[in-house]
């Protein structure tokens, strides 16, 4: 059977956006991989800004046509395709989508992609300069390796993920070169997986958000 959408044009949209979106953030992995200082990792990453900026235009236009991002309107995948592009956006955009999210959230928790909800609110609260509440952030250390930037209540971490329907918090796994041959030898977060990052750390994270 056949889902129906009130926005299926708009969903497809999202979902085409979403796609580019990901190529592009593994263009950048790849390409700062290799060398981080190269020129052309620098460009590729200049030219990933800009891109997602043009696509977080599309998407705040959308979101006016269609007033809520709620899965009766565009679907869960589309309203997930919205969080995730959001995520690159700057701070007025990134803040009206979360606000969007939370006001379907309080009206009926059935009616939206809940999940959209705590990545947004951590990467806004890592932003501002606060720590995360639900650990959805990891940042790739100088070292190649990730890390968790400190979380408000480790102990209640994954409590408070279980509000919005989200597991046990585990590592990240690199997508970049595909999927790993192995699992990670320590799957779930640990505390000690913790530490502020460095001033380059939190510039490459916050790049084209702060700008």
């Amino acid at each position: 059977m056949t889902t129906e959408y009130r926005y299926p044009h708009h969903r497809k949209e999202l979902l085409a956006l979403l796609k580019e979106d990901q190529r592009e953030v593994r263009a950048c992995s790849r390409a700062y991989r290799h060398s981080r200082n190269d020129t052309g990792a620098q460009h590729i990453r200049q030219q990933f800004v800009r891109h997602s900026q043009d696509r977080v235009e599309r998407g705040l236009a959308i979101l006016d046509e269609i007033g809520v991002p709620t899965v009766a309107n565009i679907g869960a995948d589309g309203a997930q395709a919205l969080s995730v592009l959001a995520l690159h956006a700057k701070l007025d955009a990134m803040r009206r989508i979360l606000q969007a999210f939370e006001e379907c959230y309080r009206a009926d928790p059935e009616s939206v992609y809940n999940e959209a909800i705590p990545s947004l609110t951590d990467r806004l609260r890592i932003l501002d300069g606060k720590r995360q509440i639900f650990g959805t952030q990891w940042m790739l250390g100088e070292d190649g390796k990730f890390f968790l930037p400190p979380v408000e209540d480790f102990k209640r971490m994954n409590d408070h993920r279980a509000v919005y329907g989200l597991g046990r918090s585990q590592h990240p796994i690199d997508l970049t070169d595909g999927v790993p041959d192995r699992p990670p030898l320590r799957p779930y977060t640990e505390e000690s997986d913790q530490r502020y990052p460095t001033e380059q750390e939190y510039r490459e994270f916050a790049h084209g958000s702060l700008e």
